[in-house]
């Protein structure tokens, strides 16, 4: 087995470290050379004019009562009802006083997920985002995409600018700010 491996590691250095015959060093050095795609990311400061603070809740709940959640809702619902059924037994009350709020994956770039009602059992569909949510248990806004710590966020990239949504708790659904 040993005697394989040091095999394996002598071809592989062999075959590394091989010079290209009949190539002189003038034909090198006139071959045009390969360019590559700069990758700076410029970032951009995100500042709103909406903070968590501007959208508190009335009352924040602890306890979520035994329901049975409804996962016939809407064709998202049925698609997803394991997680939004395994995120309302794991997750605590989390977003607006009274929701639990989860997401996941759903390729690269993208998360998708679900506001639950706590006391009633309504889902809500999040917008879908390219890098996550940020969310608090003692506010109704949600910021799709936040920006890293500093407040920053890639310039370029169409996945990663922040959006903010405002949870209506009347008709049970997200309304887009405006910046």
């Amino acid at each position: 087995m040993k005697s394989l491996t040091v095999f394996f590691i002598f071809v592989l250095t062999f075959c590394g470290c091989k010079q290209y015959k009949g190539t002189d060093t003038k034909e090198v050095k006139n071959a045009p050379e390969k360019t590559s795609k700069k990758t700076n990311f410029e970032q951009t400061k995100f500042v709103s004019k909406y903070k968590f603070e501007q959208f508190p809740v009335n009352k924040i709940g602890s306890k979520k009562p035994g329901l049975k959640l409804n996962t016939k809702q809407s064709s998202f619902s049925k698609r997803f009802k394991t997680m939004i059924n395994q995120s309302f037994e794991k997750e605590p009350i989390n977003f607006a006083g009274k929701y639990v709020l989860s997401y996941w994956g759903c390729g690269s770039p993208c998360q998708v997920g679900i506001a639950i009602n706590a006391e009633n059992g309504k889902l809500i569909e999040l917008p879908s985002a390219g890098s996550g949510y940020e969310y608090r248990k003692d506010s109704r806004l949600l910021v799709l995409n936040p920006p890293d710590s500093l407040d920053y966020y890639i310039k370029d990239c169409e996945w990663c600018k922040p959006e903010l949504y405002l949870l209506d708790t009347i008709k049970n659904s997200f309304i887009k700010l405006e910046e």
